[in-house]
């Protein structure tokens, strides 16, 4: 599904240019495409590991999600992935009520939900889409709505949460709108809000916190138990670092500043935003330029944008509210048929990506998707990983980042973790070269980022490649 994104100039220029100058290493003279460079990893030849799954084995308190377009098509592997979260951008107000009134509820959708509840995952379902009677821009589905026609939002709202809340559908994470940052985009069929408005001082955001305190009423009447979760920010630029993306895109950053000083902190649950790196052309690299993050100092973007995001949060007193990353993946933007680095690079930065979002406290992290956008489906090595981190990290515990002094190296990255007992890490080689590193004892077991065993040694060589070590 090719979505994302309206800006030529802040996508299509911005990450061509900034991935192929910004990153010393990166060649500027090479498209992504045409590249297989960096260091052949002899796992890209590895034949592939699918492991074994059944629900039953999977307890339902983990980050792992996924997105998809078609639950009942793709349930078979989604179900065996142990993925816990399913979303789906599939409540669309103007399909459902393209006359005021109306009401013509989605047979495919209604399947997916009940097929979704019965294999125990949880579904947030994004309510997007404004009927042509109801938009303030005429010539876009996406557009924001007429204040006038709040009121019949909330109404259609009430009417979803109360058919869907309830068995056999049993959905409980309500998404209100997908990315109501991003600016308007009159003419476009798109997924996401386009309710930005630039040339607001807060880029739109006290009007969305209008929709939601017309809306959480509703949704609170119709089912006490629903979470209000707040449309997946872009976010796309750090306001601190405005030479990275430039104006007016930089104000994205202070949507939720507005939804906050316009008091919707009361009218939401839980804040949804998403973190897509871009891979830079060789093995292990990738980067997010407009925040100044790159795979060999910070690694994966979830953790700036996050942390960006509590520190707003912090500053109105909503820092207790829990955070999902809805969309995370890595892209190979533009790049046609993604090379085998490419692909082995994604299997990488799964366990990267899930075992930062841990340590950084989110409920749920969610992958964009499993049919793909710009070479980013979940299908073979990154499937596999993907397994391989559900099976390690499922249920797993923070225990602090990995320092220097924890391998007698430094230039590494990791976590630690608790897990059913077991002290288990996570780590790799920052830049990508190899590392020499000691650990602090024998280790019980030493698995690959696609599930094979390494021999167990508290002396090995560390590369770009993720490793999950076991101690007693």
């Amino acid at each position: 599904m090719l979505k994302h994104k309206y800006s030529s100039r802040l996508v299509i220029a911005g990450l061509l240019v900034m991935l192929m100058s910004a990153l010393p290493v990166a060649s500027a003279s090479a498209a992504p495409a045409q590249q297989s460079s960096g260091p052949q990893d002899s796992s890209a030849l590895t034949p592939r590991m699918h492991i074994p799954i059944t629900m039953r084995s999977w307890p339902l308190t983990t980050v792992f999600g996924i997105e998809t377009v078609n639950y009942t098509a793709a349930q078979s592997t989604l179900v065996s992935s142990g993925a816990t979260w399913i979303r789906r951008n599939a409540l669309q107000w103007k399909d459902v009520e393209a006359a005021p009134g109306q009401r013509n509820w989605n047979a495919g959708l209604d399947a997916d939900l009940i097929n979704a509840s019965k294999n125990g995952q949880k579904v947030i379902l994004i309510i997007h889409g404004t009927p042509a009677w109801a938009r303030a821009v005429p010539t876009s589905n996406c557009s924001p709505i007429k204040a006038d026609q709040l009121g019949a939002f909330a109404t259609f709202v009430r009417d979803a949460v109360a058919r869907y809340s309830q068995s056999p559908y049993n959905v409980k994470y309500w998404e209100v709108w997908n990315e109501p940052d991003a600016p308007a985009a009159p003419g476009l069929d798109q997924p996401y809000g386009c309710w930005g408005n630039p040339s607001d001082p807060y880029f739109g955001g006290s009007a969305y916190a209008d929709v939601l305190k017309a809306v959480s009423p509703q949704i609170r009447q119709a089912d006490p138990g629903a979470k209000i979760v707040l449309g997946g920010l872009l976010l796309d630029c750090d306001p601190s670092k405005p030479a990275s993306c430039g104006s007016p895109y930089v104000k994205m950053a202070l949507y939720l500043e507005g939804i906050l000083r316009n008091g919707g902190a009361p009218h939401f649950d839980i804040v949804s935003f998403h973190a897509y790196d871009f891979f830079a052309g060789s093995l292990g690299q990738y980067a997010s330029n407009n925040w100044e993050s790159h795979w060999n100092t910070t690694g994966p973007v979830l953790i700036a944008k996050g942390r960006f995001i509590r520190g707003v949060l912090a500053q109105f007193g909503a820092g207790d509210k829990p955070l999902m990353n809805t969309e995370v993946g890595l892209l190979c933007y533009q790049c046609g048929s993604p090379s085998a680095a490419f692909l082995t690079t994604k299997a990488y930065y799964v366990p990267q990506a899930y075992a930062a979002a841990i340590a950084e406290g989110l409920i749920a992290n969610v992958w964009y998707s499993f049919e793909g956008w710009e070479g980013s489906e979940l299908t073979g090595q990154a499937l596999d990983a993907f397994k391989v981190a559900r099976a390690k990290l499922g249920g797993a515990t923070s225990a602090g980042e990995i320092a220097a002094g924890d391998v007698g190296s430094g230039g590494v990255k990791g976590y630690k973790f608790t897990n059913n007992g077991k002290n288990l890490w996570v780590i790799w080689s920052l830049d990508g070269s190899t590392k020499n590193v000691t650990l602090p004892g024998v280790p019980a077991k030493i698995t690959d980022a696609l599930g094979v065993d390494q021999p167990a040694s508290a002396s090995l060589q560390l590369t770009v490649k993720p490793l999950y070590i076991e101690f007693p």
